[in-house]
């Protein structure tokens, strides 16, 4: 089974499990019901900021959504590049990679991102992350433009940035070419 199916399989389980109702989910999530049907339906693919709404909205954990297990060992340290977890966003312009096994135990969470021209992260308004989280990004190839409290900045590669994921923030590849980019979160934010 596809890890993206995968996802959408649990939101439904879960949503089902805790008898609420794809409009109950929906308001909670900031999304209308008919998204979260097509979700469930395997008719789209949510996007990382989604499915972290979402886990919000049933009230669990995100790598619960991943089927991620806070037990390990030591063979589960190394992540190779094949048995990396993907997520593609619903534009198919953004896809994401997790850079580690058990998300739910570390103090970081590391991705990295393939972002095609034209590729943004979702929300207009901006997205934030919860509490004390602190977000980290480093432009590998290509340019990406961030928007962070109302203040414009274009990366370029090679150029890093840090900052509070508490301010609302978005970011889009404006340029002409595919930008591949490292984001981190500590604490995991999915």
């Amino acid at each position: 089974m596809k890890f993206e199916t995968r996802i959408q399989k649990r939101i439904k389980d879960y949503r089902r499990a805790k008898e609420l109702t794809l409009r109950q989910i929906a308001d909670k999530a900031g999304c209308t019901p008919s998204f979260i049907s097509q979700v469930e339906r395997g008719l789209t693919v949510p996007s990382l900021s989604m499915v972290g709404r979402l886990a919000a909205a049933l009230n669990i954990p995100v790598m619960e959504l991943f089927g991620e297990s806070a037990e390990g060992k030591v063979s589960d340290w190394p992540l190779r590049k094949a048995d990396r977890k993907t997520i593609h966003y619903p534009d198919g312009k953004v896809t994401s990679q997790i850079l580690t096994t058990r998300v739910t135990v570390r103090k970081m969470e590391p991705l990295i991102s393939v972002i095609e021209p034209g590729g943004a992260s979702d929300g207009a308004e901006g997205m934030t992350h919860p509490g004390e989280t602190e977000e980290f990004v480093l432009v590998l190839k290509g340019t990406l433009d961030f928007t962070i409290g109302g203040r414009d900045i274009r990366l370029r590669q090679g150029d890093s940035l840090s900052f509070s994921g508490g301010l609302a923030h978005r970011w889009a590849n404006n340029g002409k070419r595919t930008a591949e980019v490292l984001f981190v979160f500590t604490p995991p934010i999915w």
